[in-house]
């Protein structure tokens, strides 16, 4: 009763409830994971099932009622248009690679079948996160997505790797969490509401808001930059995609990656590009410095790395500065958020396919994979290795990949906007990037293989995955008009 006094479903339209209708399906089917992952012998087959079956429902939705009318609920808290539904429709095509990604390794790195039903509870908090306009529910949503996260990191319980990553993870995230919530009480302090966009009227209004604003600000940006693991944020970033479970990292490499800065974004937006506010100034040029900090950081520490996981992280550290420089970009205009969406969303697959990739090569609770140990892999599996190949090049930005599409889109949004210092520093970092992605290609195809080389899982659910993500990546590279004129028009 208490309930629906507060969350009145019978006051809901029939729109209003489709709208929510993936929410449902997800916590519904992340209940029954749980329950028939109890079954004694095929335990994480039926939660594997149930979950993939949960996630396809929810992309059915959101296919069918996209062009459905805009409904807001709660206030103005969650709004579905058009385009929250399409970013919360790509969240959920990501949790389903992952799903894919997780049947058959769940096994062999001792997952309890419990991951199916995280998977999709950390998803249902991706959906809130993306939907929302408002920062005391985006705390919520963050903790939703984030909880399910912190226990998956720590999954292999045999491993102390694992334990570690989990617990390291566990800080970061606790950390942001507080400066996400003490940020927003001191925003709401200072305008008098959580509603984004009710507070970017408030600073249209009001050429000089208080001092406590501009903290509180910082403190929810600060927050958002731990999310995406920005420099300086990124911390323990490296050691926690090292230590978890390979499907896990690539979930978050990808899912969590595209959530949090989809909501950096929206935050962006309202709160920093205004431009009667002079003293906002300050954070767009914090945000230009961290840009290209995490561009010339990440590209140059991954050179010297000899694991792939690990290279893997700060190549992640450096796309965020490339995102970096697209939300920079976005104060001038719709076409930078469109290149910035077009890009996660390419990074995000090749992403999620190259972890699926390495997953077929790790031994139990290794730890990660060394160049020596993909020595000659290109040759004795050749399609695992053009797949691996295309990814790389893909995150490299090569023509004829959908990572060249990306970046092509995001440099010239960001030269439109006038930042040529910024763009000069993302492609001569890219050129760098290049450098360690063709080290890997080198391994796999140009070295023998020798003693340490990694044996072959013969993981079905990966090979899958591996499959999806290389078609959608190609796909997207060669005929890539279809896309780019969907999200121009969700985005209008």
């Amino acid at each position: 009763m208490l309930l629906n006094e507060v969350f009145p479903l019978n006051a809901l339209s029939g729109v209003e409830l489709l709208s929510l209708t993936p929410l449902f399906i997800l916590a519904v089917g992340a209940i029954l994971s749980l329950i028939v992952g109890t079954h004694k012998e095929k335990g994480h087959t039926f939660a594997f099932g149930v979950a993939f079956a949960s996630l396809v429902s929810c992309l059915f939705v959101y296919a069918s009622t996209t062009t459905l009318p805009d409904v807001s609920i709660l206030g103005e808290t969650l709004i579905f248009n058009p385009f929250t539904k399409t970013i919360a429709a790509m969240a959920v095509g990501f949790a389903l690679i992952a799903v894919v990604l997780t049947y058959g390794q769940d096994k062999k790195e001792g997952l309890l079948s419990e991951i199916y039903a995280l998977i999709q509870f950390s998803t249902a908090g991706m959906i809130l996160m993306m939907t929302t306009q408002h920062l005391l529910f985006l705390f919520i949503a963050l903790e939703i997505m984030s909880l399910a996260i912190y226990i998956m990191v720590a999954m292999r319980r045999s491993s102390r790797f694992s334990a570690e990553a989990g617990l390291k993870y566990f800080i970061l995230g606790g950390l942001a969490s507080a400066f996400l919530l003490y940020g927003s009480s001191l925003v709401f302090g200072a305008t008098g509401s959580f509603q984004l966009g009710t507070i970017h009227t408030f600073l249209l209004a009001h050429n000089e808001p208080s001092f406590i604003f501009y903290v509180g600000l910082g403190m929810v940006l600060v927050a958002m930059l731990f999310k995406v693991g920005a420099v300086p944020f990124h911390g323990w970033v490296p050691d926690v995609y090292q230590g978890a479970a390979t499907n896990v990292t690539g979930f978050m490499g990808a899912a969590v990656k595209f959530t949090a800065f989809m909501a950096l974004a929206r935050i962006c937006q309202n709160l920093v590009f205004v431009d009667n506010i002079v003293a906002l100034k300050w954070f767009e040029t914090t945000i230009y410095v961290i840009a290209a900090a995490s561009m010339i950081y990440g590209n140059f520490v991954a050179i010297s790395q000899n694991e792939i996981k690990r290279m893997l992280s700060f190549s992640t550290i450096a796309h965020t500065g490339y995102l970096l420089l697209g939300l920079y970009a976005m104060k001038l205009g719709e076409e930078s958020a469109q290149s910035v969406l077009l890009y996660l969303f390419f990074y995000a697959v090749a992403n999620l396919g190259a972890f699926a990739v390495i997953s077929q090569f790790e031994e139990k609770n290794q730890k990660d994979l060394t160049f020596d140990q993909i020595s000659g892999m290109g040759a004795k599996h050749p399609v695992l290795g053009a797949f691996f190949t295309l990814f790389l090049l893909s995150m490299a930005g090569i023509p004829l990949t959908s990572g060249f599409i990306a970046k092509y889109g995001l440099f010239s949004s960001a030269v439109y906007a006038g930042e040529i210092p910024l763009v000069v520093i993302a492609v001569l970092t890219s050129v760098v990037s290049v450098y360690y992605y063709l080290r890997v290609i080198v391994y796999m195809f140009m070295k023998d293989t020798t003693s340490e080389a990694a044996t072959y899982q013969g993981l079905k659910g990966a090979g899958l995955a591996a499959f999806l993500s290389a078609a959608a990546t190609l796909q997207f590279g060669l005929f890539p008009r279809a896309i780019i004129s969907f999200v121009k028009m969700i985005s209008k």
